[in-house]
């Protein structure tokens, strides 16, 4: 079988670590084309959201280290943040750019459907972005007869974390899963990390190389008939 779909890249920055409960403060993600695995041209998108909790109170203050985080990686004071998140669009307008954003990667113009969608992807996001967008997608009715997001493919998602375990659960190298010791491992720039923008960057461009890889690999391997 030969995947149509297009795969897009995507990752969240958030004001807390519970996918369950925290708020989006950036998204960002790039398209994959499936068939010559490369980044399609002018495929980048960033937006960012103004949190649930300054929606409803402009003075809210957190008592977590979450903002002191933001701070330490934009090298910035955690007013300087908190000024930042207050000027962001809010929840609703910046989710419905990214609803429209998926909208025009569709593997079809016409008779569009999630099984046309993009195949959603990215590092973790099966324990961390994927029920933001469940979370979401419910909250403004984007959800199918299931009640579960309509905006990616149904069947496949690409969690780059699993691709990494399955090659280096033996490997003694690598220190962590993390997204920060794979870049130390591939010698990729850790300078704007956990930015969403260079996260899926880099992500889009790990995954690119594994697939590249797989497709040699499984050239090479007979399949058919192999449990005979």
């Amino acid at each position: 079988m030969i995947n149509y779909n297009k795969i897009c890249v995507f990752d969240f920055e958030t004001d807390g670590t519970n996918p369950s409960e925290c708020s989006p403060v950036q998204l960002a993600a790039v398209i994959i084309d499936p068939i010559s695995l490369s980044i399609v041209p002018d495929s980048e998108f960033n937006i960012h959201f103004k949190p649930e909790a300054l929606e409803k109170d402009n003075n809210y203050e957190y008592t977590t280290d979450v903002v002191d985080f933001h701070a330490k990686v934009a090298g910035c004071s955690k007013e300087d943040i908190m000024n930042k998140w207050k000027t962001y669009p809010s929840q609703e307008q910046s989710w419905k750019m990214f609803v429209e954003y998926l909208d025009k990667y569709h593997s079809r113009s016409s008779k569009k459907s999630q099984f046309s969608a993009p195949i959603a992807a990215g590092y973790n996001i099966y324990r961390f972005d994927l029920p933001i967008i469940s979370r979401l997608s419910v909250k403004y009715g984007n959800t199918n007869k299931e009640k579960n997001t309509n905006l990616f493919y149904p069947r496949d998602t690409v969690d780059i974390l699993n691709l990494v375990f399955y090659w280096f659960e033996q490997n003694s190298g690598l220190k962590s899963y993390t997204l920060d010791s794979l870049r130390d491992y591939l010698g990729i720039s850790k300078e704007g990390a956990h930015d969403a923008l260079k996260d899926i960057r880099d992500s889009a461009e790990i995954l690119i190389r594994f697939m590249k890889l797989h497709r040699r690999v499984a050239g090479g391997v007979k399949f058919k008939d192999s449990f005979k």
